[in-house]
């Protein structure tokens, strides 16, 4: 079965590509080793400048629940917190079940041809094209591939373009989606956020949702393997029952909603794109390595290999396999690389000393300003860079410990 490209994995990156794909007329299957709504453990946030990114998202939002908030509770590692408010919502809390649902849907509704159940168990690639096998024995090939299979995918590590993840680039986030009437928080209207929590280099969260609470633990998985001995549900339930005698939760954890995953938190994989191949999402690193947002750089990327490919073929270009993975690699460099690479040593600077955490809450706590920042970062509507040199023209002290940040890692 033969087609213009191939898409391997319909998370949100998949699935965006997909539907750029289709929507630029191309042949597209899509291939993913589940059958959709599928579960998939994840916070899922998404910062709010993902409706003006993608002016196709908001209007079919109405077909899932949504939950947004307009508070940020970021705690420390001494528990001394603060609570941050944006005039208008920050984040959009959803499930993965049904918001990776809803953009398979969008990518089919483009014209993509979904294939469920379709693990794949061989891939290769030529400069004639591509092709992919699954267990099942259907096979597939065509002139590019978009590789969208996750953290834990094969396909980019089998076409060479990533080894096996070093332990000290992955996070191991140990977290549960549990329905409101087993385990609720006790102000669904804010996020909950602590940083260096239980003395961990990591983190925890509430994400509160219409009808569920995720909450979920998470720190360095050479850590967690070096210097912990809980399991992580172990971990998780102590996590909770802390949060639960301070009254920040109501109810009991749930083993039986309790799913630990890894989040690449070491940046963009040092091949992105070689030839017909091009990597997207969590497969390539495209996670923020500071709050461990991922679905948003997932569908960043995901569009941009989509129309890399879709513009390549359109010039007709004899040299396409080049002109795609180089347009592609331009792209997500100019629009998201920057902010990228700013959080992972953000993320090495602050978890390095919990004093640093304490640092930024403080600043936070102290100066109305340094709080409009970090909600304007964690929104994504400023850079670091732009917030530090807007903290520099009005509380240099504070501005000298964040420019720290590019000297210390």
């Amino acid at each position: 079965m033969s087609c213009d490209a191939l898409v391997i994995g319909a998370g949100p990156a998949g699935a965006s590509a997909a539907r750029a794909l289709a929507a630029a007329g191309l042949d597209v299957r899509l291939l993913d080793r589940q059958r959709f709504p599928r579960n998939k453990p994840c916070g899922g946030g998404i910062t709010m400048r993902a409706m003006s990114r993608f002016p196709w998202l908001e209007p079919a939002l109405p077909r899932i629940s949504t939950h947004y908030v307009s508070r940020l509770h970021l705690e420390g590692p001494s528990g001394n917190g603060v609570v941050l408010t944006s005039p208008t919502p920050a984040v959009l809390l959803i499930r993965r079940c049904e918001f990776d649902d809803l953009l398979v849907r969008l990518a089919v509704e483009a014209g993509a041809i979904l294939e469920e159940e379709a693990w794949v168990s061989a891939v290769h690639a030529d400069d004639d094209g591509v092709s992919a096998r699954t267990r099942d024995g259907r096979s597939f090939s065509a002139r590019f591939l978009v590789a969208a299979d996750g953290v834990n995918g094969v396909t980019a590590r089998r076409l060479g373009l990533s080894d096996d993840w070093d332990a000290g680039k992955l996070a191991l986030d140990m977290m549960e989606e549990t329905p409101n009437a087993a385990l609720r928080t006790a102000d669904p209207g804010t996020l909950w956020i602590s940083y260096g929590h239980g003395g961990t280099d990591g983190y925890g969260y509430i994400f509160p949702k219409r009808d569920h609470v995720n909450v979920g633990i998470g720190c360095l998985l050479s850590y967690f393997r070096e210097r912990l001995e809980l399991t992580p549900y172990e971990m998780q339930k102590r996590f909770v029952d802390a949060l639960r005698e301070r009254g920040v939760l109501e109810g009991a954890s749930s083993r039986e909603h309790f799913t630990p995953s890894h989040i690449p938190v070491g940046g963009p994989i040092s091949h992105t794109a070689r030839g017909r191949v091009l990597v997207a999402g969590d497969a390539g690193g495209f996670v923020n390595a500071y709050t461990a947002e991922g679905i948003y750089y997932a569908m960043v990327s995901g569009e941009l290999a989509g129309q890399a490919i879709a513009a390549t073929l359109a010039e007709a270009d004899p040299g396409e396999a080049l002109a795609a993975a180089r347009r592609y690699v331009r792209c997500w460099k100019a629009e998201i690389g920057g902010e990228l690479r700013d959080s992972v040593l953000i993320q090495k600077y602050l978890f390095r000393e919990a004093r640093r955490i304490e640092g930024v809450v403080r600043g936070a706590a102290e100066h109305r300003q340094v709080a409009d920042l970090i909600i304007a970062y964690a929104m994504g509507t400023t850079s670091y860079r732009d917030a530090r040199r807007r903290i520099l023209t009005r509380y240099p002290r504070v501005a000298w410990r964040l420019a720290r940040i590019y000297f210390s890692h």
